[in-house]
């Protein structure tokens, strides 16, 4: 039953994952290289972003000779702030033209993984669509207009859909 539960919940619990960075090939790739997931593959810019976004995420930096530089957890939205975001965005969708109002998602609208902040004026509600297709898999950017409280997704310049992995 509890799995069934958290299967049709509006709330999945997040993942937990563990980043390990090599901070020399990182370095030397302006960060497109040198990332492994704990248990997985090396994983390019696009994907991180997408993991980092929602999940619980431990990062661990390693100097080339594999010693732990930095170790800590990232900044996860609060279940009050996630509440608070809800309630302003009127539990529906910003996404220009979406209504729904099943499956929202709390997204960073300038990426946490980029040192951007988690606070309010940087976060918005996106249904699971929005957020992890459009967004995360085809690479758009949420745009807020300048007059009303939609936002309209613009394909970045500099930011392709990902390669298909087959």
């Amino acid at each position: 039953m509890g799995l069934a539960q958290i299967c049709i919940s509006d709330t999945p619990p997040p993942a937990q994952v563990t980043v390990h960075v090599d901070a020399k090939h990182a370095a030397q790739s302006n960060g497109q290289a040198g990332v492994v997931l704990e248990a997985g593959p090396r994983v390019g810019r696009q994907a991180l972003e997408a993991v980092l976004c929602d999940a619980v995420v431990e990062i661990t930096a390693r100097r080339e000779d594999g010693i732990p530089m930095v170790y800590g957890q990232t900044r996860t939205i609060p279940p009050a702030l996630r509440r608070a975001i809800l309630h302003r965005d009127r539990h529906i969708c910003v996404g220009d033209g979406c209504d729904s109002t099943r499956r929202l998602q709390i997204h960073h609208v300038l990426p946490w993984s980029q040192g951007r902040s988690t606070d309010p004026n940087n976060l918005i509600t996106l249904c699971w669509y929005h957020h992890q297709i459009v967004v995360h898999q085809q690479g758009f950017t949420p745009q807020p207009p300048p007059h009303h409280g939609r936002i309209r997704f613009i394909r970045t310049p500099n930011r392709a859909p990902p390669d298909l992995v087959v």
